[in-house]
């Protein structure tokens, strides 16, 4: 059918039938095409010699004849500039998509330059929360918006796990400690993409984390006691010896989960006195073996053909996580706490010998409201990471500096220690004491409980 001539307008386009072309008589190269659905702008130029046909859009989609026809002369002074539309719109269209972005970095920088297990995290967030949020968008296209969208979406609700697709998608844990390592974890693609030439800047950096809460349980000497009490009472049971024995060099070490669970003989100098870790979180970091954390491996036997100290069930694998004895322990721990701080319970504490931990834990919380008795919180909200706090904590307030409290946990930043600031001797406020002691036996005041003489330089 041949095509017509006649100034584009909502009339013309309404009596158009499918198969049927109007070229503008204004605009050189602007028309409408009639398809079997869709009435479509466009735009036929020649740019550099090659003729060239560019879609405008749909009609009504948003576009009207009017806009179309603003459109069309938008493109034509890109054209007179000396852009190419058709060529920019080709490379926007194999621009990299938020997908591509993150593969890349898990490839060329997670697996590369992070500790195996802190890649995997990366690969489980960026699996879980942001392709499924953001995984089609091009790069870059990203907006500030985009990026605050996710921040709220990860806090409220989580993410969808990426399986098979005949499988129900469950809803995953999301939460502000979940939506700040997805920032980070996406600011630091973002800054790779503007290495990479995919976008000039990053937007990540335009929107701020949540504030976390951040927990600091430290146990008390009683604590302490406890549980160590619980851990022989679990060995007489016949706990697993490996696991036992990661709870304990967990005390002794300070030493992350991860790092004792992944320990290997070959990494064990008794000669002199270290654990040299290859794969730490901060790379490459001793870890000092005093005398209860050598004694603690010397009793623990060596599996053939099993390289970690930490063995788990599998033939040459390490045990992978410490929650059932961790939670036993808790629970026999915070029984004993019970026992010996509220005397009331002795009795039914006894008929409760017999009962798993768990269920005693239960059948004693209920005795005591029914009697009216007040239970102390034992040790039921300590976590296997708390040990490590415990460690740095008992280091704090026995007078060691907080550099060499660092030293011993392996932190590279300072300010990573400065969280066991308040539990360290404060050199500022003993001055003060001081001070003040002074004064108060010139001025002959008698209410104070101590006084320091000052020594005169």
């Amino acid at each position: 059918m041949a095509a017509k001539k006649a100034k584009i307008s909502k009339r013309v386009v309404d009596t158009l039938k499918p198969g049927e072309t109007v070229w503008d008589t204004e605009i050189a190269g602007f028309g409408i095409r009639c398809q079997t659905r869709d009435k479509v702008y466009i735009l036929k130029k020649r740019i550099n010699g090659r003729q060239r046909w560019l879609t405008i859009g749909k009609h009504g989609e948003p576009f009207t004849a009017d806009l179309a026809r603003d459109e069309a002369l938008i493109l034509l002074g890109d054209i007179k500039k000396g852009n190419d539309p058709a060529l920019e719109r080709e490379k926007r269209k194999n621009q990299p998509t938020v997908a591509n972005l993150m593969q890349r970095y898990l490839e060329e920088h997670a697996f590369e330059h992070k500790k195996a297990s802190s890649a995997k995290e990366d690969e489980a967030n960026i699996r879980n929360h942001i392709v499924p949020h953001l995984g089609n968008r091009q790069v870059i296209d990203l907006t500030v918006s985009d990026i605050d969208a996710l921040k709220r979406a990860i806090k409220a609700g989580g993410g969808i796990s990426q399986i098979a697709k005949d499988e129900p998608a469950p809803r995953l844990k999301g939460g502000p400690g979940a939506a700040n390592r997805c920032l980070a974890l996406l600011s630091k693609a973002m800054n790779l993409a503007i290495k990479w030439g995919w976008r000039a800047d990053n937007p990540v950096s335009h929107v701020s984390k949540y504030k976390e809460n951040k927990i600091e349980r430290f146990l008390s000497e009683t604590e302490i006691a406890a549980i160590a009490g619980a851990l022989r009472k679990a060995e007489l049971d016949g706990a697993s010896p490996y696991a036992i024995a990661a709870i304990r060099l967990l005390m002794f070490t300070g030493a992350r989960r991860g790092e004792i669970l992944t320990l290997k003989w070959s990494e064990v100098h008794f000669d002199k006195d270290l654990i040299l870790l290859g794969d730490s979180k901060t790379g490459a970091k001793p870890i000092y073996l005093n005398a209860p954390a050598k004694d603690v491996l010397a009793g623990l036997p060596k599996q053939k053909d099993n390289p970690y100290v930490i063995c788990g069930t599998n033939q040459g694998k390490h045990l992978t996580n410490l929650k059932r004895l961790w939670q036993n322990v808790r629970n026999q721990a915070t029984l004993d706490i019970w026992a010996n701080t509220v005397p009331a319970l002795n009795e039914f504490l006894q008929s409760q010998k017999e009962t798993p931990p768990a269920q005693a834990i239960s059948a004693t919380a209920r005795y005591a409201k029914k009697e009216g008795l007040e239970l102390p919180s034992g040790v039921l909200d300590v976590r296997i990471h708390d040990l490590r706090h415990t460690f740095a904590s008992v280091g704090a307030m026995g007078g060691l500096s907080l550099h060499m409290i660092g030293k011993l946990l392996g932190h590279k930043q300072a300010g990573t220690t400065q969280r066991y600031a308040h539990l360290a001797d404060n050199p500022i406020l003993d001055a003060s004491n001081k001070i003040s002691a002074k004064l108060a036996d010139c001025m002959n005041l008698d209410t104070l409980t101590a006084k320091t003489e000052i020594q005169r330089g």
